[in-house]
């Protein structure tokens, strides 16, 4: 159509316009059925966002009937649906020149520094037609309005065009384009593209020049919209982690964003690279396979490929491909999006071989497993031996399995995971089904999560009744033992030291009424009497000793007028005040209750005497009937319970309450006294 010398014309311009990134103008013919036809072709640069050409745009106009005929041009330049003028710029030409012949070479300095000469220069320019829609526009009825209005139609940025243009003119520029804004009649702001063409013959003198003005206000709004879309994709392109790229129906990629060029800038060296070469033999064949594949009815696939990184390892990654289509179904190209997968694929194995172990401890484990929702549903329970086989648990509510105290307490222990999502470890009691036993469990609950959300629990309970008998056994022979040895050195101090001390001190006695000599015996007397007074303190001492060691009030008439007894003499030994009330405590209890009320009272007087440093203390027992309470309140210096709950005193307390399943509580603080209540329940057994 347009025949080899047009054709070598349109190369060189746009060849000419890549390298210089300048637009170019030329003029072709070609022969489209109707004879030949000339065009004349504008192609201006078309950028991205960081000025580098990405593109052209080209504006081909007929020019032939300018060619043929004066009459036909007219006809077009008056009826052109966008603004023409014919100026005159010979006299600027002249301007121009004479500062060049002055010596200035700097016409943009030279200008920016005069403003007063660019204004002449523009002055100068002289307008010699417009078109109809220059004056519809400008909002005027013929050029001689045109021309006094023209001024008020600039805006600022209409100088800096100006000055633009003249110094193009000054270089031999024979077209120039602009974008600027004009106010137009009604003081709307319009945006228009300016171009300027020397028309052919007045090259030299500038003569007659053909501007043209052009409406891009709503073109300009929609490649604001278009680059704000397209600087946002990009924005989210680059900001992924995933490798992103484009590619041509021919397979190779045109487009990549960061993470592509990343992992791939040590294969991905050439502008043609084909996308399949970018993995390993083995791969590429799949790669290809999977392409094709894509079809208008199925656009978008996903498969994984193995490759090699940088350095050599292997990784797995996994892509989506999607294919467009325009509304012909011709293929347009192709976008692929990568991920790393090496990490999930190693995961998904170290997932199935924990699976597997979790499998094989929820199968065998001689303990209850089973994993609960927030609503109570039971969603796996492994085949504990215990379980009644004749009930399906998994499926049902806690609730419907259980019965309803031990579901209660079961939902609690759930309930506080599920609100605090911390791992929970305690002992629970399970009243046994047939009612007539209680079975205790020590019961393990951690949350799984979902994200931050936690969406189940599993609870591990394993029966640890039997382990509790043992431990209560041992306490109970370890307390037993620890009176027993009371009692033995009880005895001891009585029977041994005691009498070894009685008789010492009766020597004494009999050695002193033996002396004749007066005044031997005065001295001898009273060295006696000294040695009399201290064997009477170590005699009372070690009755003291011995009576709490295993006080004889207790063991012979009970824990009432023991306690007061004990009560009596504290009050007599230390500089403080204890009160003490009974109540309903005229019975006897078993002498293994009553030593264990003794021994925690007295060593709680002993507690706040010796680290509370109280100067009042009340003890209370009372008789409940159904339980036996023993509080202990005073107002010393307190203590945290936690940081002091591995104390001896303490934990003698605790073992003791819980050889009779009693319970302890401890209400203290610093600064705000203590008290201690146990509660122990009374069984007929511990009755007399």
């Amino acid at each position: 159509l347009l025949g080899l010398e047009s054709v070598r014309k349109l190369i060189e311009a746009d060849n000419k316009l890549f390298k210089t990134g300048n637009s170019v103008t030329y003029e072709n013919r070609g022969n489209f059925g109707v004879g030949n036809s000339y065009f004349s072709t504008t192609k201006t640069p078309l950028r991205d966002a960081k000025g580098n050409v990405i593109g052209l745009i080209g504006i081909s106009r007929d020019v032939t009937s300018a060619r043929l005929s004066d009459a036909k041009y007219r006809f077009i330049f008056d009826n052109a649906p966008i603004s023409f003028w014919e100026e005159d710029f010979s006299h600027v030409k002249l301007f121009l020149d004479g500062l060049k012949a002055a010596g200035i070479n700097d016409l943009r300095t030279h200008f920016q520094n005069n403003p007063e000469l660019l204004e002449k220069c523009i002055d100068l320019i002289k307008i010699q037609n417009v078109n109809q829609r220059t004056l519809e526009i400008n909002g005027v009825s013929d050029k001689e309005g045109l021309l006094r209005k023209i001024h008020r139609n600039f805006t600022p940025e209409s100088e800096s065009i100006f000055l633009n243009e003249f110094i193009a003119l000054s270089e031999g520029e024979t077209f120039f384009q602009a974008e600027g804004s004009f106010v137009n009649v009604n003081g709307d702001t319009v945006d228009v593209q300016f171009n300027l063409n020397v028309l052919p013959g007045h090259e030299k003198d500038l003569s007659l020049v053909l501007v043209s003005v052009v409406d891009i206000t709503d073109t300009n709004q929609l490649t604001d919209e278009l680059n704000t879309i397209k600087h946002r994709y990009q924005s989210i392109v680059e900001a992924q982690s995933e490798m992103i790229c484009r590619i041509n129906p021919k397979g190779v990629v045109i487009f990549r964003n960061g993470a592509f060029t990343k992992f791939f800038k040590f294969k991905d060296s050439s502008l043609d690279t084909r996308f399949a070469s970018l993995f390993p033999p083995s791969e590429l064949e799949k790669c290809e396979r999977e392409m094709q594949k894509l079809t208008a009815r199925e656009p978008q696939r996903i498969w994984e490929l193995r490759n090699y990184n940088e350095e050599g390892d292997l990784v797995w990654q996994e892509w989506s491909a999607t294919a467009f289509y325009g509304k012909s179904g011709t293929l347009l190209g192709y976008q692929a999006v990568g991920n790393d997968v090496t990490s999930q694929k190693m995961g998904q194995e170290a997932l199935a071989a924990s699976e597997a172990r979790w499998r094989s401890v929820f199968e065998h484990a001689d303990d209850l497993i089973m994993t609960v929702n927030s609503e109570g549903y039971i969603l796996s329970v492994n085949e504990y031996k215990e379980l009644p086989k004749s009930t399906k648990w998994a499926g049902r509510t806690i609730e419907e399995v259980m019965l309803p105290e031990n579901a209660k307490n079961t939902m609690e222990l759930v309930n506080s995971v599920f609100a605090t999502g911390k791992p929970l470890k305690t002992e629970l009691k399970i009243q046994h089904p047939n009612g007539n036993s209680q079975i205790m469990f020590g019961v393990a609950l951690s949350p799984i999560f979902h994200g931050t959300r936690v969406i189940t629990v599993i609870c591990i309970a394993r029966n640890i009744t039997e382990t509790k008998a043992i431990e209560k056994n041992h306490r109970e022979a370890l307390i037993e033992g620890q009176e027993n040895e009371r009692m033995r050195v009880s005895q001891e101090l009585h029977d041994g030291l005691g009498q070894l001390f009685t008789a010492i001190k009766l020597n004494l006695q009999h050695l002193k009424s033996g002396v004749d000599n007066q005044d031997e015996a005065g001295e001898l007397n009273a060295r006696v009497h000294a040695l009399e007074e201290n064997i009477g303190v170590a005699i009372s001492e070690v009755k003291n000793i011995s009576r709490n060691l295993m006080p004889d009030v207790l063991w012979h008439f009970g824990l009432k007028p023991a306690l007061e007894d004990l009560v009596e003499k504290c009050n007599a030994t230390v500089d403080l005040k204890i009160s003490l009330e009974l109540v309903d405590m005229n019975e006897r209890f078993s002498a293994e209750l009553e030593k264990a009320i003794f021994r925690m009272c007295q060593e709680l007087l002993n507690n706040s005497i010796r680290h509370g440093k109280a100067q009042q203390i009340y003890v209370q027992v009372i008789n409940h009937g159904s339980s036996i309470v023993l509080m202990v309140e005073d107002d010393g210096i307190g203590f945290d319970p936690k940081s002091a709950s591995s104390g001896l005193g303490l934990r003698n307390i605790w073992s003791r309450a819980e050889v009779f399943q009693g319970q302890v509580e401890i209400d203290s603080g610093l600064g705000k006294g203590t008290v201690t209540t146990v509660e122990i329940p009374l069984s007929n057994s511990l009755r007399q």
